[in-house]
């Protein structure tokens, strides 16, 4: 009975060691879901931002670069939906076969 005991608790011991990554995996997904959320509401701010900064008369020596910044918050919302639902592997496109494989020798 003993012996059946101690192997019961290593059984499960072994299964909750296994079932751990995939309950890590779910949480980081969690995570970068909720990062591309407020991405979105970083994108809206930085469009309010942009249109109130337009309608100002100030044409100071410095200014703030939406264009760009919108296009890295783009970047990164890509980076993660690419990490987190990822394509399969395309076909690489095979090259044409030459087909002429005699040459004439070098003298």
């Amino acid at each position: 009975m003993y012996h059946f005991t101690r192997l019961t608790l290593k059984g499960v011991l072994l299964m909750s060691c296994t079932c751990l990554p995939v309950i890590a995996q779910a949480s980081e997904k969690d995570e970068l879901a909720q990062v591309i959320r407020q991405l979105d509401q970083v994108q809206a701010s930085l469009e309010r931002a942009r249109v109130l900064s337009a309608q100002s008369a100030d044409n100071g020596r410095f200014y703030f670069d939406y264009v760009r910044a919108s296009q890295d918050i783009v970047s990164m919302k890509q980076g993660i939906s690419q990490y987190l639902d990822p394509s399969r592997a395309q076909p690489r496109d095979a090259a044409a076969v030459e087909g002429r494989y005699r040459q004439e020798r070098a003298q």
